[in-house]
């Protein structure tokens, strides 16, 4: 089975692909898992790189400077789906990355793709924690086995240099409403319109971590959120950004905030 994911993924720039059985898998969302999946047997793992070696200055995290990975997410499986039916015709297939029911994290790490930090991020051994985890559940089932799951060496470096502890500053800026002050202070300090790298900037894992070979992830590339560009995007253009989900009201409250 592992030997026809690897076939189908072949054009895609898709290198690390791992397959557990369901069993091995941490449900952590029952009612979406039995909506959609609960008749799967298997689910592929795979990781998509999003790294692209810029180190220049911006105030909006690595992975949403392209447009939205979701859009990108979804066309992958769709083709990849579509050429596993083509191929198997009488088994189930179902594409899911960002909304799963399952705990994608560990299950990656179970499926071989790499370890889990202490920011309990994938560290994958080529592209770093630079990656997003995508899944297909199936009903073929497979003779693959889960790894044990392996940990970082818990240096320390991503906890030490968390600015927000409690409460991760990139879900921080994503919220809606009024900031509190201390929000606020921490968003200016760092300079963040949305997002936060701070925890995979200072991983010694993500040193000489290699640059994705998908083009998607180089075109389109806004390393900076300005009045002026949120200004010229149409409402259109804003739903095709990582950003955009939380509407142009939040994002306008952030860059203002910078700019103030």
């Amino acid at each position: 089975m592992l030997e026809l994911v690897k076939y189908v993924f072949k054009n895609e720039n898709i290198e690390y692909i791992g397959i557990l059985p369901i069993e091995s898998c941490k449900i952590i969302n029952q009612s979406l898992y039995e909506r959609t999946c609960l008749w799967a047997k298997s689910v592929i793992l795979f990781l998509v790189p999003y790294y692209t070696e810029d180190r220049c200055e911006r105030n909006i995290s690595l992975y949403a400077v392209p447009r939205d990975y979701h859009s990108y997410m979804a066309s992958l499986t769709d083709r990849v789906v579509e050429k596993l039916q083509y191929m198997q015709p009488d088994r189930r297939f179902r594409g899911m990355a960002d909304h799963s029911p399952i705990a994608e994290t560990s299950a990656a790490a179970m499926a071989g793709l790499g370890i889990i930090g202490d920011n309990y991020r994938l560290i994958n051994e080529k592209y770093g924690s630079y990656v997003f985890i995508g899944g297909i559940f199936t009903d073929m089932v497979t003779s693959e086995k889960p790894k044990e799951i392996s940990l970082c060496c818990h240096c320390g470096a991503c906890t030490s240099a968390c600015p927000s502890p409690d409460n991760c500053l990139s879900a921080l800026t994503q919220q809606k409403g009024e900031l509190d002050e201390k929000t606020a202070s921490l968003m200016k300090e760092h300079n963040t319109a949305w997002g936060c790298d701070i925890c995979q900037l200072v991983c010694p894992y993500n040193k000489d971590v290699k640059a994705t070979p998908i083009d998607f992830f180089w075109q389109e590339r806004i390393f900076e959120l300005t009045p002026e560009i949120l200004d010229s995007m149409s409402e259109d253009k804003l739903k095709s950004r990582a950003f955009g989900w939380r509407k142009r009201k939040t994002i306008e409250r952030n860059i203002k905030l910078l700019t103030e």
